[in-house]
């Protein structure tokens, strides 16, 4: 087992993240909560085995996160893999004209995200949880260099899509 001053600081950077990108993809506040806690279980337990010149603990940590959301799809046989919400939070209105706009807009973004080919999805849905080109590279197992283009030919079909 990890010491727990040494993962603490892990738990404590990243928790926000993996859970935004567990509930993203599950749109479930109960379902994430159970996967992200699984997630850190499965992290802890794996501590001394993780190599810090391998791969950042974030990119080790979305691993995990991203294999515990595939086997939760798995464990209820769903094939289907759910979107990531492409538009970040906003700040809050009091506006009920301006949030309904809003949620509007958001399920149309859904709806034009669940087109894209899986690995444009994930390469939106690992963006928007904030890793970097090289840690979504390290995922995918391509390069940098691939996950940027990838990323980018992704927002280049959703610009494409939402104008039609």
């Amino acid at each position: 087992m990890a010491p727990l001053n040494e993962f603490e600081g892990v738990y404590g950077e990243l928790f926000n993240r993996i859970y935004a990108y567990v509930r993203a993809q599950l749109r479930n506040d109960a379902d994430a909560e159970d996967v992200t806690a699984t997630v850190f279980m499965n992290a802890y337990r794996a501590w001394g085995r993780y190599e810090p010149q391998a791969e950042t603990p974030a990119a080790w940590l979305f691993r995990i996160a991203r294999n515990a959301v595939l086997d939760f799809h798995r464990g209820a046989g769903r094939r289907e893999r759910l979107l990531y919400v492409v538009g970040r939070e906003r700040e809050d209105v009091d506006d009920p004209a301006v949030m309904a706009e809003r949620g509007l807009e958001h399920e149309r973004l859904l709806g034009v995200v669940e087109r894209l080919p899986d690995r444009q999805r994930e390469v939106v849905r690992l963006r928007m949880a904030e890793l970097s080109f090289l840690e979504i590279g390290t995922l995918l197992e391509c390069t940098d260099d691939a996950a940027k283009m990838l990323y980018h030919r992704a927002l280049r079909a959703l610009r494409e899509m939402l104008s039609e």
